[in-house]
């Protein structure tokens, strides 16, 4: 009977401490690290600081700590003289205490040692004191003592001391209070002040009475004998030059965001100051808002981000991340047809048909018309005068012969992520540049484009500095080799754009503008595989601008942050040697080839055209050509041979 009773009351009493057990190391188990203060510090790839502030949770800052120095043998002093010798936990301390706290009628201490206090700061902070919660972490404290040695609770409690004004441990709060960066450099002064803030970390001010108080009897204790000079603490300023480079940064990064970005500030600033420059000259043409891109393709490092002209600015909601909204961009889609044209066998100087047509709208009873900006039609045109001068008839007429179906898989094939999955629900408007997308993507599908670089769809933007960037083998496409040259080259947008616009540079750039329908949206982006630079204007609210193109909106911004990336030594003239199957050819405008130009195209184009004498034959349209195209165009004066 009695061996039943004792089995019961010894299991009972096991269950009873496992239960206690369990119940005081939950929350130390099950502790959420990443809700715990930390530090979001970053430089620029120049060593600029771009970021230092506290995170969510607070701030702290961890570094070397002397645990010989005169503040932290103060610190034992005052707080846990027997921490070095007991086990966690101080009996007698806690028996003065009680003792204290009887005889003030009040509590004045608690007897709590250093390593009860770090596992009231580390983990229960935020729970209401009382003889259970001190039970508990005392119970904690003599554990910890057994596991872990004396100094490394030590340092853990320096590293989590709450000292007010949301700063935890004491690195953060020397830098921060005194400017000091080592704890033998504090003075006697200094040393009492931290110390009174251990007991008394809310104060709103060192002159408060109760602070006082406990500052006195700690200057005390220590025997310290210095003048009172100090009379008010530093304020931790927060630093974030761009926040969304701070949130692309530190995405992933639980606590402590530490690094050197890929950022170059001192371009980003120049960046924000033309883009906003311009936009103030806009304000009559209702343009509100900008957004800007710049990458490294070589190593996807983001050189340049705004994601708005102003993070801070309310009125046009500067906290919107225009690169991550969804945005038209209209002509700038073409390049990927007129590659998809080129790789199925169309030569540079080939004729494509620029008439306003009837299209198939696939939805019953309607039809879809293309349109020229200018309203005009011009008949024949060069294949690469059609893709520089953004002619919209050119282009429809051009994906009506490959085939919607195909392009739109081409586009995806690229990197291109649409809303819906059916070329049909775009229509024609597909190769316009009217399917909503992010700029973002538009910008990296662009680096497919780049003629030496494979095509891939998994790159993404890396904002993290690369020191030594990887040597890749790369295999020059001569598709995107001529496609390249023909966005390159001035002359191939004199009808839309003339050829001494903005869009001219000191280094030539292979650049493409697009306006979204209703004037929603105006983008310019070029690219080359050292630099490739997005830039759109428009406002967050989706309301249309007035009288803005690409020369007039989104190009001066684009022309002003290329040369500076000229001086900067981002953008590099090109370094390409002319790949087999691209040839420099004369193109003759007269019979007797007593005009001509010199331009690259594919090395077995041979053209019998005349452009002067109006003599164009049908094999060098790169479209089959309808009868009732033939009667168009004899209208217009081109006629068939």
């Amino acid at each position: 009977m009695k061996k039943g009773f004792y089995k019961k009351l010894f299991f009972g009493i096991f269950v009873f401490l496992a239960l206690f057990e369990f119940w005081c190391f939950y929350k130390v188990i099950f502790f959420d690290d990443s809700k715990s203060p930390g530090i979001i510090f970053f430089t620029d790839r120049n060593g600029e600081t771009i970021a230092d502030k506290p995170n969510e949770f607070g701030y702290k800052k961890t570094g070397n700590l002397d645990l010989n120095s005169k503040f932290v043998k103060s610190l034992l002093l005052i707080e846990d003289k027997n921490f070095y010798s007991h086990f966690g936990v101080d009996i007698f301390a806690k028996l003065r205490a009680l003792s204290s706290n009887i005889g003030a009628a009040e509590v004045v201490s608690g007897g709590s040692t250093i390593t009860e206090q770090f596992l009231k700061n580390k983990y229960f902070y935020k729970d209401r004191r009382g003889y259970l919660q001190k039970l508990k972490e005392a119970n904690l404290a003599f554990f910890f003592s057994i596991f872990y040695s004396k100094d490394d609770i030590l340092k853990a409690y320096l590293e989590n001391i709450y000292f007010g004004n949301n700063i935890y441990g004491i690195q953060g709060a020397i830098e921060t209070y005194f400017g000091k960066q080592d704890l033998n450099q504090l003075t006697d002064e200094e040393i009492t002040i931290l110390l009174t803030l251990v007991r008394k970390p809310g104060v709103k001010s060192i002159k408060d009475k109760n602070f006082v108080n406990i500052f006195e009897r700690i200057k005390k204790r220590l025997d310290f004998s210095f003048e009172n000079k100090i009379t008010k603490l530093n304020k931790k300023e927060s630093i974030d030059r761009f926040p969304f480079v701070t949130k692309y940064f530190c995405e992933g990064k639980k606590v402590d965001c530490i690094g050197k970005t890929s950022i170059d500030a001192n371009l980003q600033k120049f960046t924000k100051n033309t883009l906003n420059k311009t936009l103030n000259s806009l304000q009559g043409k209702n343009v509100t808002n900008g957004a800007v891109l710049a990458i490294n393709p070589e190593t996807m490092e983001v050189l340049v981000y705004l994601g708005s002209r102003d993070f801070a600015n309310k009125t046009v909601d500067g906290q919107v991340d225009i690169l991550e909204a969804l945005r038209q961009p209209g002509s700038t889609m073409k390049p990927f047809l007129y590659l998809l044209a080129l790789q199925k066998g169309a030569f540079a100087n080939n004729f494509l048909i620029d008439l306003k047509s009837e299209y198939d709208s696939f939805e019953e009873g309607k039809t879809y018309f293309s349109e020229n900006y200018s309203l005009k039609e011009y008949g024949l045109v060069r294949f690469q005068k059609a893709l520089g001068n953004s002619l919209n008839n050119a282009t429809v007429r051009l994906a009506k012969e490959i085939g919607l179906n195909e392009i739109f898989s081409y586009y995806k094939e690229n990197g291109i992520k649409f809303l819906e999955n059916d070329y049909q629900f775009y229509g024609y408007s597909l190769v316009l540049g009217n399917p909503s997308l992010t700029l973002k993507n538009l910008a990296v599908s662009y680096i497919n484009l780049i003629p030496d670089f494979e095509n891939r769809t998994d790159r993404e933007l890396n904002f993290s500095f690369v020191e030594k960037p990887e040597k890749v083998e790369r295999k020059l496409d001569k598709d995107k080799f001529l496609l390249y040259k023909i966005l390159q080259n001035p002359d191939n947008r004199d009808i839309s754009f003339g050829v001494n616009s903005i869009l001219n540079t000191s280094l030539s750039q292979a650049v493409k503008t697009g306006t979204s329908s209703n004037f929603k949206d105006n983008v310019v982006i070029s690219y080359n595989k050292n630099f490739l630079l997005l830039v759109w204007v428009g406002n967050t609210d989706n309301s249309s601008m007035r009288g803005v193109t690409g020369i007039t909106g989104a190009g001066y911004i684009w022309h002003q942050i290329v040369e500076e990336a000229i001086l900067k030594g981002y953008l590099k003239k090109d370094d390409y040697v002319m790949p087999e199957g691209i040839s420099k050819l004369d193109y003759c405008l007269d019979k007797n080839c007593f005009r001509k130009e010199v331009n690259y195209d594919k090395s077995e184009a041979k053209y019998d055209s005349r452009i002067l004498e109006r003599y164009f034959p049908e094999k060098d349209i790169f479209e089959k050509v309808s009868d009732l195209e033939k009667h168009q165009l004899k209208d217009l004066g081109f006629e068939i041979k």
